[in-house]
């Protein structure tokens, strides 16, 4: 099975690389903040900047116990993203981050982002990235066989470079250089501060060495610095939904807090 077997686990990683990686140039025109922080760290992260941008555009503030709720009379604005739209949407009661991305409306959006960035060629859709899946653990199947039958030197770098492309983040290389080069041209601005848009484009690139630096408070208080979740458990029944009001929300919101 050596050369053969060799051979079968080069040609799986190629594979699985391309579908992993390609395109090499990608569609940025238009690409918003929260749609950066997708290509870097997936609907988590833009859900993150979208909170931080709905915050900086004062229509969300954080209560109690690291939850999040709308400001009576305020709107998103009409070029806020759609997940920002769908974020203040069920911040109509107070909730944490983590129950929020659990909203159907939120999910949605969510999908929304992840379609778009695949259709420009940043990140890898979900098709593309279970095939480059099943095509890496073959590739690395293979390569532990050769290795395991008499050809080590061949066989485990091969299983390594399978390792190494079934944990890589799903971006392509358009997503890649994307990053890079909106990093080199905005690198964080040290102690000058910024503006709103510009803070969630900063966060959206860096990530929570910029939310350190730009909105630590909130960022610690609301619990997108990590550390221990602020959840809720949320009744989903249809009198007590995601999308209620901000005034049928306080009396959730207290009562969510009582029983904590």
């Amino acid at each position: 099975m050596g050369t053969i077997g060799v051979a079968c686990a080069v040609a799986g990683l190629v594979a699985a690389a391309l579908l992993r990686w390609l395109p090499v140039r990608g569609r940025r025109e238009g690409l918003t903040a929260v749609g950066v922080a997708g290509v870097r760290g997936g609907p988590k992260a833009a859900l993150a900047v979208a909170v931080v941008e709905l915050h900086l555009a004062g229509v969300v503030d954080v209560g109690r116990a690291g939850r999040l709720r709308r400001v009576v009379h305020a709107s998103p604005g009409r070029d806020a993203s759609a997940l920002g739209r769908a974020a203040w949407q069920v911040f109509g009661r107070e909730l944490s981050v983590a129950d929020a991305a659990a909203a159907p409306a939120v999910r949605r959006a969510q999908e929304g982002l992840r379609t778009e960035l695949a259709g420009r060629g940043l990140r890898c859709g979900r098709v593309r990235l279970a095939a480059a899946g099943l095509a890496a653990l073959a590739a690395g199947g293979t390569a532990v066989a050769v290795a395991v039958q008499g050809a080590p030197r061949a066989g485990l770098p091969l299983a390594v470079l399978a390792l190494a492309v079934l944990c890589a983040p799903p971006r392509t290389l358009a997503g890649h250089r994307l990053l890079r080069e909106a990093r080199r041209l905005r690198p964080l601005p040290g102690d000058a501060p910024a503006g709103p848009e510009e803070s969630g484009l900063l966060v959206a690139l860096h990530g929570r060495r910029a939310l350190r630096l730009l909105a630590p408070a909130f960022a610690a208080r609301s619990g997108l610095l990590g550390g221990r979740a602020l959840r809720e458990t949320v009744a989903r029944s249809e009198g007590d939904s995601y999308g209620a009001s901000a005034l049928s929300g306080g009396g959730g919101g207290g009562g969510g807090g009582g029983g904590e």
